[in-house]
């Protein structure tokens, strides 16, 4: 059957022809080139669309039409060139290109601390799984790697999960703050118990730090988190007694400044620096100091000296004090 259409396309096409090269051409001429062309487009479209692969073929109708259309408006030149056309896409088609991606498995989450350390999840990943992971396994794994995290890193991901609507994620996630809480409250007996025996500054501080980091971490607020922050004064004030430190001296500055004792926190931090400590150590929590009671001609100077490479949070609290102190 094609052969029968591009026989027939040749020979209605040249007759057409034939009435073109006539010099003068009649009404019947004009009328018998126009059929004959019309038939030899025909049959040509016909052709073109079965010789077409399958996804070129639908829609019918406008694929037709506009095989038909460029033939018949441009005589020879138009079937020609779409003959070349079909001949170079049909035998000589462009090369496909290798694949862009590779399948890779699902990576496991960590389930011991040395897999952890080698493991391409961090708390952003993990953090994304709780919030929006369908999986229950998959959350309750998620939260066991916090463990294997530093306390700092883990709590608020810890807390998220005591948001989970399934019990055993908000089970699971409270067993880890407890153990984490009572880690801390079991060096605090042990430290208390060595007071009685031996009383020295740095077990004092060492409780008030103890005591600072269960408010750090944000294992405890409110009431508690007060009650907490005042026992690590007490030992803080204590520790400043038997031997005053730079160290302790600033400690006691940010949990004078988180009590919301001012005057007192830019007191023992004025201290801290005097005492050895760069002035970059302690100038956030001046300016904090600063920026809470007003005072803000000073807070230009103390941003000055805060590093810029601290963190994200630091840099934008900078942004907002400044902005606010003017």
């Amino acid at each position: 059957m094609k052969i029968w259409l591009i026989l027939q396309t040749i020979l209605f096409e040249s007759a057409s022809l034939y009435f073109l090269s006539l010099d003068q051409l009649s009404f019947a001429g004009w009328l018998g080139y126009a059929s004959s062309h019309a038939i030899s487009t025909a049959s040509f479209t016909i052709v073109c669309w079965l010789v077409l692969p399958m996804q070129y073929k639908r829609p019918v109708i406008p694929a037709i039409a506009f095989i038909f259309t460029i033939a018949f408006s441009m005589p020879v030149v138009g079937m020609t060139g779409l003959t070349l056309i079909f001949l170079i896409a049909l035998y000589f088609p462009k090369k496909q290109q290798g694949m862009g991606w590779q399948r890779s498995d699902v990576l496991q989450l960590p389930l011991h601390s040395d897999v952890f350390e080698h493991s391409q999840y961090g708390t952003a990943a993990l953090k994304d799984i709780l919030l929006f992971n369908p999986s229950e396994d998959r959350r309750l794994i998620a939260v066991n790697a916090c463990r294997f995290l530093p306390q700092r890193e883990a709590m608020p991901l810890l807390k998220l999960a005591l948001t989970d609507k399934v019990d055993d994620v908000r089970l699971l996630a409270y067993a880890a703050i407890e153990k984490i809480e009572f880690a801390i409250n079991q060096k605090l007996d042990v430290l208390n118990t060595s007071l009685t025996a031996d009383e020295n500054s740095a077990t004092y501080y060492q409780m008030a730090a103890l005591y600072w980091e269960l408010c750090y971490l944000g294992i405890a607020d409110g009431p508690l988190k007060d009650h907490y922050l005042t026992q690590a004064k007490q030992y803080l004030l204590q520790a400043e007694q038997l031997q005053p430190t730079a160290q302790a001296q600033l400690k006691l500055g940010r949990v004078l400044l988180e009590l919301k004792q001012y005057p007192e926190a830019i007191s023992y931090l004025q201290q801290a620096k005097h005492n050895g400590l760069l002035l970059r150590q302690v100038a956030p929590y001046l300016a904090e100091a600063a920026f809470a009671t007003g005072d803000y001609k000073s807070i230009d100077n103390l941003l000055r000296n805060i590093p810029t490479t601290d963190g994200e949070n630091l840099n934008e609290l900078k942004e907002f004090w400044s902005h606010e102190a003017h």
